[in-house]
């Protein structure tokens, strides 16, 4: 008399974890990486508000790439902070290129 084991339980159709909300994510950290190159400004802002909602979709376990929308926001503040701080100094430089020019008449 032999039994025999009852299968294993189904995968879901998903292949795994909850990834209902994983594009918020993957837009922050994509923009992130793009705002180093291409439009830092808008890029920056859209991976910062895509990887706070990632963030907070993977702390709510909509979402299983909380890395990546960390990364992305994390991304997208450096992004802005060197885009000032480029502002700011081609701004000092154009204004003392400026006055150098003027003193040499």
């Amino acid at each position: 008399m032999s039994t025999t084991p009852p299968p294993p339980p189904a995968m879901p159709a998903s292949g795994g974890g909850n990834t209902s909300e994983n594009s918020n994510g993957t837009v922050a950290l994509v923009c992130g990486i793009l705002s180093f190159f291409v439009c830092p400004i808008i890029l920056s802002i859209v991976a910062i508000i895509y990887g706070k909602k990632g963030m907070a979709s993977a702390a709510a376990g909509r979402a299983d790439n909380g890395g990546q929308a960390k990364a992305g926001y994390l991304m997208g503040i450096i992004s802005i902070i060197l885009s000032v701080v480029a502002v700011i100094l081609y701004v000092i430089l154009g204004a003392a290129l400026l006055s150098n020019s003027g003193s040499m008449n």
